[in-house]
């Protein structure tokens, strides 16, 4: 939990400070750590997360902001929401086990408002663990989707969903993750 709620910490410190004014989409809750983290992180803004199974969502152990979260289940590829609806979308290690994963990336351009930001945080494909991260995900039966992004990939497929670079950020020089800040256009 802490090093999930750090990698949250990290990236909505490098937000922009002109996000217009709406709701948070959270994908690939999991156990719902990250979408607590959000509720209290950013009190005035709701949290909507979505995940495409509850098997590891674990309530009884979350503490939340002054407005719960909204948990919904869903799939990426195809968002349940009406375009334009969200100021910020968070995919924190998750999208290296989406499925159709250019078809994420444009339906969060979709829903996101207006100079509304993706906060996208995930192993870094051209680092030296990439390899080993895809072949335990792979062998350990936890995502035969799995594939660790290099930035310039993740860049490109942004770029053709209609969402520019904003920021690109690690943690430590030399680390695995990769923040990525990327803004809709106005």
């Amino acid at each position: 939990m802490a090093r999930s709620t750090q990698a949250y910490a990290f990236g909505l410190a490098h937000l922009p400070s002109d996000l217009p004014p709406g709701p948070v989409l959270e994908i690939g809750t999991g156990q719902g750590y990250g979408a607590a983290f959000l509720s209290r992180a950013l009190p005035q803004r709701r949290t909507v997360a979505i995940d495409v199974t509850y098997e590891c969502f674990r309530p009884a152990n979350l503490q939340f902001g002054p407005l719960h979260p909204w948990f919904v289940q869903a799939s990426a590829p195809h968002l349940p929401f009406a375009p334009q609806t969200f100021a910020l979308v968070t995919v924190v290690m998750t999208f290296h086990c989406l499925p159709q994963p250019q078809q994420v990336l444009h339906e969060i351009a979709r829903v996101l408002r207006s100079r509304g930001a993706l906060l996208l945080a995930d192993v870094n494909g051209d680092h030296w663990i990439a390899p080993w991260f895809e072949r335990v995900e792979h062998w350990g039966g936890i995502s035969r989707l799995t594939r660790a992004y290099p930035p310039a990939t993740l860049r490109q497929m942004a770029g053709q969903a209609g969402l520019a670079l904003h920021t690109e950020q690690q943690r430590k020089p030399g680390g695995f993750m990769t923040w990525y800040i990327f803004r809709r256009a106005a």
